[in-house]
């Protein structure tokens, strides 16, 4: 019977690698979940950027909601948070104090539905194995 070595390094830095593909692929599903005109929005609105916007619409604006994710990676879990002071509204909506209803975008949502991350691992494992 032959015997087999596993090179245990060589399979983590490949499983690795093969992770940070799949984390970056969802990163770029929720990016361009932002990014897309796809939310619907009861009003025309006046962006900061001079633009009308009506609906549907992106809900990229000023680009800092886009720009403040950041990336936390552990061995085996990655975890995406938008810094931005506002992202909680924009994702999960909001009750303003004169009663007006902001809608929720929830650009997470769609990014999972549009990404198969772990469809993305495997065909990395399978490419890099």
């Amino acid at each position: 019977m032959p015997n087999i070595n596993i090179d245990s390094n060589k399979l983590n830095s490949i499983i690795n690698k093969a992770f940070d593909v799949s984390v970056d692929a969802l990163a770029d599903s929720f990016q361009n979940a932002i990014a897309s005109d796809i939310w619907e929005w009861p009003r025309e609105t006046l962006r900061q950027n001079k633009d009308l916007v009506s609906s549907p619409r992106d809900i990229y604006d000023t680009g800092e909601l886009y720009d403040s994710l950041v990336i936390s990676r552990t061995a085996n879990a990655a975890e995406y948070t938008w810094e931005a002071d506002y992202a909680a509204i924009v994702h999960d909506g909001a009750t303003t104090k004169n009663g007006t209803e902001l809608p929720p975008r929830p650009w997470t949502k769609v990014g999972l539905q549009e990404c198969d991350a772990a469809g993305i691992m495997q065909q990395q494992l399978n490419k890099l194995l």
